[in-house]
């Protein structure tokens, strides 16, 4: 004969997986939303009433299908069934399910000493009542089948439906700022990238100044100026594509997933200074305050990583590492997006709380790491962020490493031709003197912007100083004409030569300077114009020119784009742009000259691009081009002031000049005007 023995469920079984597993209030409350939203509710309401009393009570209702009294008994009451197993997706709206651990009706147990449940199955006309307290399962019974809840059934109108919780004897105190964390988790809820349905989410806490507040995903649109989007595709988890943003320009990338995980996508914002302070002011959080990377399944959040102080991808830790190269989690903002049934590596703990550290999670953090972070940083730091003084720096490094390489072959080289060896040696030392004069110039000219920048901030000085120089000028060119008529003045050759170098040097000095006072005395008057429109009626000008010199002009304007901005300015940005294309095309024979003009917009930027297929600018000029008074045009009578000019007021509307880089010949300049 046989003996057999039965497991028995111990009353702390339900402080096991509910209490202890559901360690957080907010946490609690996002369980029952989730199964509101699994439940197919189109609204669900958080409601927290006499919280200034002594009996607070938080009420959780919703509109979904609800329950009938077979599953609240088979189903509600059977501790850790997983009744939503093997279903995917709901049954009205074809939601993906996320509650499958069957814990989630013991996180009333968290909030609340006691719980009043109201169950009305959709088209029943039946309503269920029940009343749980939480505190009879340890001091009356032991086992949890001795347990007895009264339910009770009513009749109610067919078109009510949904599941009412009200939790009574709240274990924690709800004050503002708890509050406030709430909502912040809440917005934080629902995915980026599965914004859009039709699930809302309503607090209602009056006596803390919220009343039917209903809320609202984050929308980082427009406040960070380096993004990057990844996604690994459900059709094809072999490769990985990338779109990074920057200053609202789009590049992509595309290449082979290294990792066995996916498909999955993730989206990482980086915040510089400027960025920070915009988001502030948007959100009234700091940015390492607001969290950074966050994961989702299937559009619902996974607690805890991405929290303010959750460094799951050890950010912090490679930034300490290599500080000045490396973001750290305080400039991120992320969404990671995984799926159930394509991701079923990555498996939720028990608790809900992060997932099993398995092989798979480790592959999940390194594809974020490489693809994701490691990228952003690639066009940020290698890309975008060299400066002055970092070209200089780098520019001797390679000469006195050249310059070290030449006198060990004339070492050599004089063993055998001691003549030979004397020249290159020349050779040696002229490249390193030159070296020292390229350096010295750029040395000066960087300190020359600096001098221009502080006396930009001093318009009055800089206004006395052009018009006083313009006096000066006058009187200087006046002088030399007096002289010229004089009876009796007469000169030949060489100084003749210099004498009318004397007078184009006044004269070109004198245009210079009206230009600038021009530039800085003219009063702007914004006004909303048609970007196409006024730059199509720009170009037309210049149809004399084109015809002249035989240039093809392709136009590629969007049309509709409008703009706040100074008429004067646009002209004075395209005329340059236009003008410099022209005398480029001027230097080039045995091709077509072409121009091509494009305006698009982004949804931060306004961007202009003026390309041709001129002569380009030589590489050892590229840094110099935006130089005051550096000029590659001077024999078309150009002064080397005009980008200066233009770039000065590009930045004025919030937007950057830049010279991109091209595969073939000419030059692309590229204008972004801040929205």
């Amino acid at each position: 004969m046989s003996n057999y023995l039965q497991f028995e469920a111990s009353t702390n079984l339900k402080n096991l997986l509910g209490k202890g597993l559901v360690t957080d209030q907010t946490a609690a409350i996002f369980e029952l939303v989730k199964n509101s939203y699994d439940a197919d509710a189109e609204e669900v309401y958080i409601s927290f009433v006499d919280l200034n009393t002594d009996s607070p009570r938080l009420i959780i209702h919703d509109t979904g299908i609800g329950m009938s009294l077979e599953d609240i008994e088979k189903k509600w009451m059977v501790i850790g069934t997983e009744s939503k197993k093997g279903k995917l997706y709901s049954p009205i709206f074809h939601r993906t399910l996320n509650g499958d651990k069957g814990i989630g009706r013991f996180a009333v147990d968290r909030l609340g000493v006691s719980l009043k449940l109201v169950s009305i199955k959709r088209d029943s006309g039946t309503k269920i009542s029940m009343e749980f307290n939480w505190n009879e399962f340890e001091e009356k019974y032991q086992n949890v089948s001795d347990v007895k809840i009264p339910y009770f059934v009513s009749e109610c109108a067919r078109q009510e439906t949904g599941l009412y919780l009200e939790i009574i004897g709240l274990r924690d105190e709800w004050n503002i700022k708890k509050l406030k964390e709430l909502i912040k988790n809440l917005r934080q809820f629902k995915s980026p990238f599965a914004m859009e349905d039709n699930f809302k989410i309503v607090i209602d806490a009056p006596t803390l100044g919220y009343k039917n507040y209903v809320i609202s995903s984050e929308n980082l649109k427009g406040i960070s100026s380096l993004w990057i989007d990844v996604e690994c595709k459900k059709d094809n988890d072999n490769l990985v594509f990338m779109t990074i943003c920057k200053d609202g320009i789009e590049y992509e990338e595309q290449v082979v997933n290294k990792f066995s995980i996916g498909p999955m996508r993730t989206k990482v914002y980086f915040f510089n200074q400027g960025d920070k302070v915009r988001f502030k002011n948007r959100f009234s959080i700091r940015v390492r305050d607001f969290g950074n990377i966050k994961l989702y399944r299937d559009g619902f959040r996974i607690h805890p990583y991405g929290e303010e102080n959750n460094d799951w991808l050890d950010i912090d830790r490679r930034k300490a590492q290599g500080f000045g190269r490396f973001f750290g989690s305080g400039d991120l903002i992320g969404y990671v997006q995984i799926y159930k049934s394509l991701n079923p590596g990555l498996i939720p703990l028990t608790n809900r709380q992060g997932l099993i550290e398995n092989d798979d999670f480790q592959n999940l953090r390194k594809f974020i790491f490489e693809y994701a972070i490691q990228t952003l940083e690639r066009y940020y730091f290698l890309k975008f962020k060299k400066n002055v003084n970092e070209t200089l720096e780098k520019s001797k490094q390679q000469v006195n490493a050249t310059a070290r390489q030449i006198d060990d072959i004339v070492v050599e080289i004089s063993k055998y031709d001691k003549n030979l060896g004397k020249r290159l040696k020349r050779y040696a030392e002229d490249i390193k003197e030159n070296q020292k004069e390229q350096i010295k110039f750029a040395e000066e000219q960087h300190e020359l912007t600096k001098v221009y920048s502080r006396i930009a901030q001093k318009e009055t000085v800089l206004h006395q100083l052009i018009h006083q120089s313009l006096l000066d000028m006058r009187n200087a060119f006046a002088a030399v004409n007096r002289l010229e008529k004089t009876s009796g003045f007469h000169i030949e050759g060489q100084a003749k030569d210099l004498f009318e170098l004397l007078k184009k040097s006044i004269n070109d000095s004198m245009a210079k300077l009206l230009t600038v006072r021009d530039d800085l005395t003219r009063t702007k008057h914004k006004i909303k114009i048609n970007l196409s429109e006024y730059i199509a009626g720009i170009l037309d000008k210049y149809n004399g020119q084109f015809e002249e010199y035989s240039i093809s002009l392709e136009k590629r304007l969007d049309y509709g784009i409008e703009y706040m901005m100074d008429i004067n300015d646009l002209k004075a940005i395209i005329n340059n742009l236009i003008s410099n294309s022209v005398k480029a095309l001027r230097e080039i024979q045995g091709r077509p000259r072409k121009i091509l003009i494009e305006l698009k917009g982004t949804d931060k930027f306004v961007v202009i691009k003026v390309q041709d297929n001129g002569c380009g600018i030589d590489e050892k000029n590229r840094e110099k081009i935006f130089d005051t008074f550096f000029s590659t045009t001077q024999k078309y009578g150009g002064f080397g002031i005009g980008l200066t000019i233009i770039d000065e007021t590009i930045k004025e509307y919030g937007g950057t000049l830049e010279l991109v880089d091209m595969e073939m010949e000419g030059a692309c300049f590229l204008i972004k005007l801040r929205r």
